[in-house]
């Protein structure tokens, strides 16, 4: 798994991607589902950030922020994964440009494929600082990309630069330690981030065979083959197991933090998304 996500991700050791004109195209269609419960909501009391009462705006009306980092449907669909085909070297033009926006202090969003060497565009709506700074990733080592304070209404244009063999990026405000977001290295146009109910379409990929990965910041990857025929609809299934997440401990939470000190102090819910777990 770990080569498939290193392949994918990597510009120097493989061949540069070419664009060309795609003849008898195929489609690649699917769904991501997750099996059982999801871990707990993280939770984040507002004491402990500046900007309390423009921050709460979107809060569980207790005074704490909810960092939700599985978006799971009724039917079980899984989203915010990251679904890409791996090693095409050519195909449809390649002019991704990702871009996160911070909104209501939240990152959005939650998961972002970027583009190694290529620029990240950060734009902060809001009328708050916010320190956003970014980092990449390899097994447990993290490492600091770049730094960059944003002041209220502001746009910048960071570089990604991945360090060698690593596919993972992260980005957190420094200010309030609830934003936080993700985001995967894609060295091709054919990925889709999976909608609400899981799924996703993958066009116009050249005939052949192909492994496609799936990738969500807290699951081992998972990759499956697959034969595209000429003009023709290929159809995906990732199911991934509840049971198998993988969150570092000092992130895993079970509770309020201060909840008993709250409970004595009336609070308003928010007036513009009341959070619940």
């Amino acid at each position: 798994m770990g080569a498939l996500l290193f392949l994918l991700a990597s510009p120097s050791p493989s061949p540069a991607y070419e664009e060309i004109t795609v003849t008898g195209g195929g489609t690649v269609t699917g769904r991501v589902t997750l099996q059982g419960a999801p871990p707990p909501t993280r939770i984040f009391h507002m004491v402990f950030s500046p900007n309390i009462e423009f921050c709460t705006r979107i809060s569980d009306g207790k005074g704490n922020r909810l960092l939700q980092e599985f978006h799971i449907s009724k039917e079980g669909g899984f989203q915010d994964v990251v679904v890409a085909v791996v090693g095409v070297e050519k195909g449809k033009r390649f002019d991704y440009a990702p871009r996160i926006e911070l909104e209501h202090c939240r990152i959005g969003p939650f998961v972002t494929p970027v583009r190694n060497h290529q620029p990240l565009t950060i734009v902060n709506k809001d009328p708050v600082v916010h320190d956003i700074q970014g980092y990449t990733l390899k097994d447990n080592y993290t490492f600091a990309m770049f730094n960059k304070p944003m002041l209220p209404k502001d746009q910048v244009v960071k570089e990604i630069r991945l360090r060698k063999d690593h596919s993972i990026f992260r980005t957190q405000c420094g200010v309030h330690d609830f934003m936080q977001s993700w985001g995967m290295a894609v060295g091709n146009p054919y990925f889709a981030v999976t909608d609400a109910d899981g799924r996703f379409t993958i066009p116009d990929l050249p005939p052949g065979d192909y492994d496609v990965v799936a990738w969500h910041p807290y699951m081992q990857v998972q990759a499956l083959a697959l034969t595209v025929p000429a003009n023709g609809e290929v159809a995906l299934s990732f199911q991934f197991n509840a049971g198998e997440v993988s969150i570092p401990y000092y992130n895993l939470q079970t509770g309020y933090r201060l909840q008993p000190a709250l409970d004595l102090i009336p609070l308003q819910p928010p007036s513009v998304e009341l959070q619940t777990p």
